[in-house]
């Protein structure tokens, strides 16, 4: 079982992940961002993956709409690999894949009514599908809990391998994993702590991680 901590904001937390276990790693960087060199967001991500153990993938998460766009932070920050969280154009998508070396989780939300269509549609231009749900007009990390009866039945429908997220935490886990049986799984908020002492920024808690890790692999 492959785990991807997701939403990593500080060198610590990506750390900590990879020494508890985690995979992936997913990096938000969701907004219109040129020129690269000048975003200093962009500039630590670069130099915290270049930490990575070779093992480690790095996952640029973004809700970008336009392909150069995506690429050029994708070059930037010398990731691994890339997660598209939105629907975007076909011909953009078709255009990241034939410029882009590594691997592209495309997003699915589940709960759409067109999912198997939208799947269809991006198969030929990505490597994983990932299952998540959606809450006020944004597809991940919303903590919102994701179906997984439907999650099941889309993951079945395609030998594509597939990670599950949306809403996972410790309680529900295990139970998600049993009833999906995916390649892997994504979580942000359900390892996540907030304080006052981060300026009320998303840190990851260790032992939550370390937990997650542990029902995942078991």
């Amino acid at each position: 079982m492959k785990v991807k901590i997701c939403g990593i904001s500080n060198e610590i937390d990506a750390l900590n992940a990879i020494k508890l276990g985690a995979d992936c790693i997913g990096f938000v960087m969701g907004g219109k961002v040129l020129p690269v060199e000048v975003e200093p967001y962009a500039q630590w991500v670069r130099e915290t993956i270049k930490k990575f153990p070779k093992n480690v993938k790095s996952f640029l998460v973004t809700h970008l709409l336009n392909a150069e766009d995506i690429l050029d932070l994708a070059k930037y920050i010398k990731c691994t690999g890339i997660q598209i969280s939105e629907d975007i154009d076909e011909k953009q998508i078709k255009i990241v894949r034939e410029n882009f070396l590594g691997e592209i989780i495309k997003t699915i939300v589940s709960n759409y009514n067109d999912a198997e269509s939208r799947m269809k549609l991006y198969y030929p231009y990505c490597d994983y599908f990932l299952f998540d749900s959606r809450n006020l007009d944004y597809t991940g990390g919303t903590g919102k809990e994701n179906d997984w009866i439907r999650t099941s039945i889309l993951l079945k429908s395609t030998n594509k391998p597939s990670f599950i997220a949306g809403g996972l935490n410790l309680q529900n886990l295990q139970g998600a994993i049993k009833t999906t049986e995916p390649y892997g799984v994504d979580v942000s908020t359900g390892v996540s702590t907030f304080s006052d002492t981060y300026l009320k920024k998303d840190r990851k808690d260790f032992e939550k991680i370390k937990n997650f890790i542990e029902i995942a692999k078991e």
